[in-house]
């Protein structure tokens, strides 16, 4: 997912216009918040069951609502769902491939492969969380997981309260 984020930031970069650069500085603040409590959302699953192995986890919501939700809002961010940051760097960056002045190809071209790479976006957001969070309970795990100690769970709430202020105040 990180490389399709810096495909995305890279291409607003070679739009060459002062509206695409800012969305690309934005969207890198957006995904460096979404990205790293997804990335300690991650770490407190691997310590609380034993494994990281998205293919041995499953059902994890029952056991760990907290980090789940958390988890579930930053990958929800990171596919650009509305009132997160993520959807407003995305939303720029499609404006900014719809209102391109370029040749008729490339004026076309521009605006379906950003679609195509924002459906993508979402299917792996919604990959992981499904298959971590949702299911039924993973069996053969090495611990028996469980909501860790809040300090563990702070910084990721930080990132995802970072997350909906931006999304939901962007002005502010």
């Amino acid at each position: 997912s990180t490389i399709s984020h810096l495909g995305l930031i890279t291409l607003l970069l070679g739009l060459n216009s002062p509206l695409a650069a800012v969305a690309a500085v934005f969207h890198i603040m957006n995904h460096a918040t979404f990205k790293a409590s997804l990335f300690m959302a991650a770490g407190i699953i691997d310590h609380e069951s034993g494994t990281r192995d998205i293919r041995r986890l499953s059902g994890l919501r029952r056991m760990m609502p907290i980090t789940s939700t958390l988890a579930t809002v930053a990958s929800a961010a990171m596919a650009g769902v509305p009132l997160l940051n993520g959807f407003l760097s995305k939303e720029m960056f499609f404006a900014e491939t719809v209102f391109l002045e370029a040749s008729p190809i490339v004026a076309t071209a521009l605006p379906v492969a950003a679609t195509i790479a924002g459906v993508f976006s979402v299917a792996y957001s919604l990959r992981f969380t499904v298959d971590v969070f949702w299911g039924p309970k993973a069996q053969d795990l090495p611990r028996e997981p469980h909501e860790p100690p809040h300090w563990m769970r702070v910084p990721v709430e930080l990132l995802v309260l970072a997350c909906l202020v931006v999304g939901i105040f962007p002005a502010w």
